[in-house]
């Protein structure tokens, strides 16, 4: 079963440019589950192997959209510190937040993110230019924030913001990509970093990150990943926005019904 979901999250990295977190978060949540994880560090388990995972699986999915020009570098280099920044913050509050509360917010943040692909029109845009000031950076550091707290590579948050600012669908995602491998190493390491903090002691496990999950998951990942990258250039606009969309509020409304249950 991680084959076949690392196969897939590898597929959904390189047609969205997300990482696949959001095929990872919740199958390791799940298994963790099965494993008889504490409930008080089990979310918290599951988005930290998320990123280790997305470490090489975004190297690779940037890398493969650079090799078709979509990826505007300019954008990445300026917005790199600011991503940073918005990691370590993200790290910190991992250290302090609840399970419960990682479940939240990664449900609420997906079905915004998801009906914004629903309901998108190009009309909308901002402006055709990105914002190369203060509140553009200030943007960099949210997207590094909340990419840590739900264990993604940045695609959820970050494609629609370039999306306002003039970014076709196709360039947004190969530069969300890149944008993954800026926040997700940081991310992997600050994640071991407030898992030792916090005293977790779990089988295979440094931190927050199983490093059984990552054997299992991560090298069919990079396999697949660059398919993924392949059938994403081969559709329209609008039918990437429409499935990316769909895909995103279901993982959401799965997630939020699970934060029901804890505490109800």
């Amino acid at each position: 079963m991680l084959i076949a979901v690392g196969a897939f999250a590898g597929f959904i990295a390189g047609l969205f440019g997300i990482g696949g977190g959001v095929v990872i978060v919740p199958l390791l949540y799940y298994i963790f589950t099965l494993a008889d994880v504490d409930e008080g560090v089990r979310m918290h388990l599951a988005v930290g192997t998320s990123l280790g995972n997305i470490v090489l699986v975004s190297i690779i999915s940037a890398v493969s959209h650079s090799r078709k020009n979509a990826v505007d570098l300019e954008i990445v280099k300026f917005l790199a510190s600011s991503l940073i920044t918005g990691v370590i913050l993200g790290s910190i509050a991992i250290a302090i937040l609840k399970g419960s509360s990682l479940i939240l917010i990664y449900s609420i943040i997906l079905i915004v993110v998801a009906f914004q692909f629903f309901f998108w029109r190009d009309t909308w845009e901002i402006s055709p230019e990105f914002p190369k000031n203060m509140f553009g950076r200030l943007c960099g550091s949210l997207i590094g924030f909340l990419s840590v707290l739900i264990g993604v590579g940045g695609g959820s948050m970050s494609i629609p913001f370039l999306k306002m600012y003039g970014f076709q669908i196709h360039k947004a995602i190969g530069t969300a990509a890149a944008f993954g491998v800026i926040i997700a190493i940081p991310g992997a390491a600050g994640f071991m970093i407030a898992g030792i903090s916090n005293n977790v002691i779990l089988p295979y496990s440094l931190g927050y990150i199983n490093f059984l999950g990552l054997l299992m998951i991560t090298p069919i990942t990079i396999l697949s990943a660059p398919f993924g990258v392949r059938f994403a250039h081969s559709l329209s606009k609008d039918k990437l926005n429409l499935i990316f969309g769909f895909f995103i509020l279901l993982m959401a409304i799965r997630f939020f019904m699970e934060w029901l249950n804890l505490t109800s």
